[in-house]
């Protein structure tokens, strides 16, 4: 790269940087609402909050990635515009097409850091997070139970507990339906949390089990002491959960398990999930060269033109739509995955106006 390369280089990259980074924080600031719940409300490490916030990054940075390259070629040469830095390099015999260079060594850097997160570090993240979840509700039990609400553990318990205090849980409710056929509901004055390594159990005191037969006929068990198991944490159960498209590697999309309903019923989304996962970085790309005819299209005004830009960011927004239109398309029709490149296609052809519009800088 010449001086001038270099120099348009480092400006969109500083100016990707800058943008990433307030977009990430806008992210997490969004997602901490939602999580919040857990740390204040039920209890849980402060460490486990920052994880579920880590984990959910890779999922929406290959989404930004695209936007923030268009950003960034928009911010640059807005500037180098006002500063009449264009007006020097015409003056230098520069052309449109010198400016490409830097513009596709930088939109091919980033399309590579892109690629790192939709094959690689997304769908990891993405079952690692689920996975946590999974484990929240169950090594954490005793932290998610919350006193004067309905709180649900797995597809087998209900328990609700009116008070918690220093000595353990106070008028107890469990409603237990791991036998369908003969469910049965526990009242007890009062309970103790017992943890180990691997189950959580509820000891009740003083209370009553009442059982309902298949004639709805209603028999009552009293009891001093019972000891109860809750634990959901069957860590089969945890790997040989279906792994929705998203969390799959590539060869698991590509070699979905046929004997599987839910496999089979989800043919469309696993072909789809590829080729988003091609296509997202190359639409970083299709927006970067895009944005730029689009700078260079305008004639050269002393002012600010809010035009400019109000015609730059909806350029940008359209192109995002067409982007999550052409990904929900694929995945509800049948044989419409490659209809993902569209966004990208559209840049390019799109091009053909926009250069005979440009002028020479």
């Amino acid at each position: 790269m010449n001086l001038v390369d270099k120099y348009i280089f480092k400006q969109l990259l500083n100016n990707t940087v800058l943008i990433l980074i307030l977009i990430v924080s806008l992210f997490c600031l969004a997602k901490s609402v939602q999580l919040i719940e857990l740390l204040v409300g039920r209890g849980l490490p402060f460490f486990i909050f920052i994880k579920l916030i880590y984990l959910s990054l890779p999922q929406i940075i290959p989404v930004l990635l695209p936007v923030i390259a268009g950003l960034s070629v928009f911010f640059v040469f807005s500037r180098m515009q006002t500063d009449k830095e264009l007006i020097i390099l015409q003056s230098s015999s520069f052309s449109v097409f010198n400016l490409l260079k830097p513009i596709l060594i930088f939109s091919m850097m980033i399309s590579l850091i892109s690629f790192f997160f939709t094959l690689y570090q997304a769908p990891k993240s993405n079952e690692n997070f689920k996975v946590l979840l999974y484990t929240l509700k169950n090594d954490y039990s005793s932290t998610l139970l919350q006193e004067g609400t309905f709180n649900t553990f797995g597809k087998d318990f209900t328990i609700f507990v009116k008070e918690r205090k220093k000595d353990g849980l106070h008028n107890v409710f469990i409603h237990d339906t791991r036998d369908e056929e003969r469910t049965s509901t526990l009242i007890a004055k009062k309970g103790k949390l017992i943890l180990t390594n691997d189950s959580t159990k509820i000891l009740l005191e003083n209370g009553s089990q009442q059982f309902q037969s298949k004639e709805k006929k209603l028999s009552v068990l009293y009891f001093d002491e019972y000891l109860l198991d809750i634990n959901q944490n069957d860590k089969s159960s945890i790997l040989n959960r279906w792994k929705s498209p998203a969390e799959r590697t590539l060869h698991e999309l590509k070699n979905p398990n046929l004997d599987s309903g839910d496999d089979l019923a989800n043919l469309q989304a696993f072909k789809a999930e590829i080729t988003i996962r091609y296509s997202m970085p190359l639409n970083i790309l299709g927006f970067s060269i895009l944005i730029l005819f689009v700078m260079l299209s305008f004639n050269f005004q002393r002012k600010e033109n809010i035009i400019r830009t109000i015609v730059v960011f909806t350029t940008i927004i359209f192109l995002q739509i067409i982007s999550i239109i052409s990904s929900n398309f694929s995945i509800k029709f049948e044989n419409m995955e490659f209809i993902n490149f569209f966004p990208v296609l559209f840049c390019l052809l799109s091009l053909i106006f926009f250069v005979n519009k440009s002028r020479r800088i």
